[in-house]
């Protein structure tokens, strides 16, 4: 009798649970991967200058960096860095301060930008 009574309790409705826990998954995954409002793309930083570009970028983890802009297009070797590729041809290099790592209070997704590069082409 027993199963008789659940399986009437769930028809039609394991379908809309389904689609709602899905739904909440998807929310839980995405709410600490959030950008600062107003962080303006790569594109947008040559136009900036260097200064203004450093200015809106510094102290911002890599994550926001991340969340914001996608995976860099390359990655320095020596250093701590992503490279950003511009359309035009210039690139947007975002160097991150290491020390935090060093010292076991950041990882690298955590770490602080430093310095903003911006190279145009010739």
């Amino acid at each position: 009798m027993r199963g008789i009574h659940t399986q009437a309790f769930f028809r039609g409705r394991a379908l809309p649970a389904a689609a709602l826990a899905a739904l909440t998954a998807a929310a839980l995954l995405l709410a600490g991967k959030t950008a600062p409002a107003g962080l303006a793309g790569p594109e947008a930083l040559p136009g900036m200058g260097r200064e203004a570009a450093e200015a809106a970028l510094l102290g911002l983890s890599r994550q926001e960096i991340l969340n914001a802009w996608g995976e860099p297009d390359g990655m320095l070797s020596g250093l701590f860095g992503d490279i950003y590729a511009l359309e035009d041809g210039a690139q947007v290099i975002v160097y991150y301060d290491p020390e935090p790592m060093n010292r076991g209070l950041a990882d690298s997704y955590t770490v602080p930008v430093e310095h903003v590069r911006i190279h145009t082409p010739d």
